[in-house]
């Protein structure tokens, strides 16, 4: 926390304008985790400086970091609002940013989830999943979308096979990552499941 002040502090003293945009996008991620409503703020900051510094990449992941944020809030319409903003800039740039607009997709469903609105939940997730699995196979984000979509179609029910094959290949993912806590725990909830 005192490392991340600091670099705000010596950020904002720079004057420049994508470095206090990046270091505010980084405060907000820290916030994340400590102190959610206070990164929403960190995140609005990250976004305009980036606008002001004409950071087309920078903004359109500082609109989804707090798209994220405001839904993690319970501000899922506006939320909803950001992240449709946020994939568009990153599909539509000279090199669309595949992997960073699947996370996005990612958040679209979960999202989705959040109003209750399961197809398209689960329509966002298949979709985050195979553009994730296109642009970074066998990565975290890839698996995180898997447990994501196989959450999603667990609380809709009448969709277990969706939930095995989603559980499986996120815990195959984990494994090779080398987190086998969580592949052991993944694989633990698909034998629960078998056993019901």
């Amino acid at each position: 926390g005192q490392e991340l002040e600091q670099a705000v502090a010596r950020a904002e003293a720079s004057g420049h304008l994508v470095l206090r945009a990046s270091v505010q996008e980084f405060l907000g991620r820290y916030l994340d985790i400590v102190d959610p409503p206070a990164a929403v703020e960190a995140y609005r900051r990250s976004l305009e400086l980036n606008e002001r510094a004409g950071e087309t990449r920078g903004a359109a992941l500082a609109t989804f970091f707090l798209g994220r944020a405001l839904d993690a809030r319970g501000d899922h319409r506006e939320a909803m609002a950001l992240l449709r903003r946020a994939l568009g800039e990153l599909e539509n740039r000279e090199e669309p940013d595949r992997r960073m607009a699947g996370r996005v997709r990612a958040a679209l469903g979960v999202v989705h989830g959040h109003l209750g609105e399961t197809e398209e939940a689960i329509r966002e997730l298949r979709a985050a999943v195979d553009e994730l699995g296109a642009a970074s196979k066998g990565m975290q984000y890839e698996a995180q979308a898997l447990e994501q979509l196989a959450g999603v179609a667990r609380r809709a029910g009448g969709r277990t096979e969706l939930v095995r094959e989603c559980l499986s290949r996120a815990a195959d993912i984990h494994e090779a990552l080398g987190d086998r806590d969580r592949a052991r725990e993944l694989r633990e909830r698909l034998a629960d499941d078998a056993g019901e």
